[in-house]
């Protein structure tokens, strides 16, 4: 335990320095506006974590630190929770093949942060406002309560003769953490699904106790199904906050959500990503990021084979089993997943495969000698040291310059009113600018893709007057580009397009695109 505390808060203190002083990419900017206003993120809404992150960033801000360093410290946080769980959840499943105590078994129980920590999705995760290090945490402490409920003969009440009244409080306990899952990401239910089998299968496997009457009493399905139920409850209240945002939107929000239980449907089931299943088309710099986490992933891949092929028969095998079917899941959804920037789905099959690896690290031990293992692992990480710090600096170097080239742009907007267009998910930081800075806040600031959508259309036509497609339908790249002549022509508004004024500033398109 104490291990696993320092080594978290060793991950939070390097998040919080490796962390941008400003806005990071992707969804960053579109996060930090909801963690800062409490208002609603893009599908499927993470009302856990924006109520959680809001009060957390709000409290940041009250002592003085600015929004954006706030809500990456919220992210910190989330990779050091999940740093503890996979140390934790990593001595566990090796056992009693780990040496008892000393030098050795911390070393050898580490093994499982380097897949993780050496990979610059994870450093993105960790540094800046994403949703990625929470459910990397969650999925951990997941795998790990699961364990404790079900597989660790350690635990009271786990194994044969536990009463009645203990397997339905595990079940509600269970129960939870799955709505925890769903309320944060739908993602979850690949892990959820085969470790809710596993538990279930292990609780029932319980030898019954007895009864009031003397007679064995085992729960019945419907039991089982009811405390789960109950558990998972409480958690899913959540989404009544989006439903409330949804009516009561705050100043800047995911602009598709609408009122109304269609509305809140949509939004849970993520609707609007419907078109993006099936396929994989990842950018040229998220198929790098790809291409570099695959010699991690085929050593987890064969750590894994190798615990389920030497290990005996049992709670460890089986849990294994449980965990490897959740990874295949999820490495299917990557690949399904047509989206520019698939590879932040990987981070869970990155630290869950990890946790098999003290375990095969003990299977080396045991035939190369403790001395050995040891010191391997001690080579290992003191290898990968100089070059994870270089990177996790080089990145924060680079998103600090793209929020400079992106501020100096928004200088050269020509004019204090009018309309600045830009098609890209960034836009979201002008707006931050706007709100969190009081930057220019009579601008109008639009992403034309989001327009093409009927809610937001409507909301444009009513708050200033005119169609800004002019009747049309936009079904292009081309089409969207021609936001700012329609506009300057219907609405009589000056209008600009900001990549334009991107290229000015000296950002080019690697820098600023999802």
């Amino acid at each position: 335990m104490a291990t696993a505390v320092a080594l978290s808060l060793i991950a939070l203190a390097w998040a919080l320095v490796a962390a941008p002083r400003g806005y990071g990419e992707g969804d960053a900017s579109e996060l930090t506006l909801a963690l800062a206003l409490g208002g609603a993120p893009h599908p499927t809404g993470y009302p856990l974590y924006t109520l959680a992150g809001h009060a957390a960033t709000a409290w940041l801000h009250s002592l003085g630190v600015a929004w954006p360093v706030a809500a990456n410290a919220w992210s910190a946080l989330g990779s050091a929770v999940a740093i503890f769980f996979l140390h934790r959840l990593g001595a566990a499943m090796a056992g009693e093949r780990l040496p008892s105590r000393g030098t050795e078994r911390r070393l050898l129980a580490t093994i499982p942060l380097v897949p993780l920590l050496t990979q610059p999705i994870w450093s993105a995760a960790a540094t800046t406002a994403e949703v990625t290090s929470w459910q990397a945490a969650w999925s951990l402490g997941a795998a790990w309560t699961a364990w404790r409920l079900a597989g660790d003969s350690t635990s009271h009440g786990a194994g044969a003769g536990a009463p009645l009244r203990s397997l339905q409080a595990r079940l509600f306990l269970w129960g939870g953490v799955i709505g925890l899952g769903l309320a944060h990401h739908a993602t979850s239910a690949l892990l959820a699904t085969p470790l809710t089998i596993w538990v279930i299968a292990r609780l029932r496997g319980a030898s019954p106790s007895a009864g009031p009457s003397g007679a064995p009493s085992r729960p019945g399905g419907g039991s089982f199904a009811l405390s789960l139920a109950a558990g998972m409850a409480l958690p899913l209240l959540s989404w009544g906050w989006i439903a409330y945002r949804a009516s009561h939107p705050a100043a800047f929000q995911w602009p598709l959500l609408e009122p109304g239980l269609g509305g809140l449907i949509a939004h849970l089931t993520g609707r609007a990503y419907g078109g993006y299943l099936g396929g994989f088309h990842p950018s040229p710099a998220d198929a790098r990021l790809l291409a570099s986490s695959i010699p991690w992933l085929a050593l987890l891949l064969i750590a894994l084979a190798v615990t389920l092929a030497a290990s005996p028969r049992g709670p460890r095998r089986t849990f294994a089993t449980a965990v490897g079917a959740a990874l295949l899941a999820q490495g299917a959804f990557v690949l399904a997943y047509r989206v520019p920037d698939p590879s932040s789905h990987l981070v869970p099959i990155l630290a869950l495969g990890a946790i098999v690896l003290p375990d095969l690290a003990a299977r080396i031990r045991a035939r190369a000698g403790g001395a050995v293992a040891a010191l391997a692992a001690a080579a290992l990480l003191l290898a990968l040291l100089p070059a994870w710090i270089g990177a996790d600096l080089a990145a924060k170097a680079h998103a600090e310059e793209t929020d400079r080239l992106v501020r100096d742009a928004w200088r050269r907007v020509p004019f204090e009113r009018g309309l600045v267009v830009w098609n890209n998910d960034l836009y979201a930081r002008l707006r931050a600018y706007q709100i969190l800075e009081g930057s220019r806040p009579a601008l109008l600031v639009e992403h034309p893709g989001v327009l093409t959508w009927p809610g937001p259309r409507r909301r444009f036509q009513e708050a200033h007057g005119f169609d800004p497609w002019n009747g049309a339908t936009p079904t292009s790249d081309a089409m969207l580009a021609q936001l700012p002549d329609l506009a300057a022509r219907a609405g009589g508004l000056p209008a600009i397009d900001f990549d334009v004024l991107l290229r000015e500033a000296g950002a080019g398109d690697e820098g600023t695109s999802r």
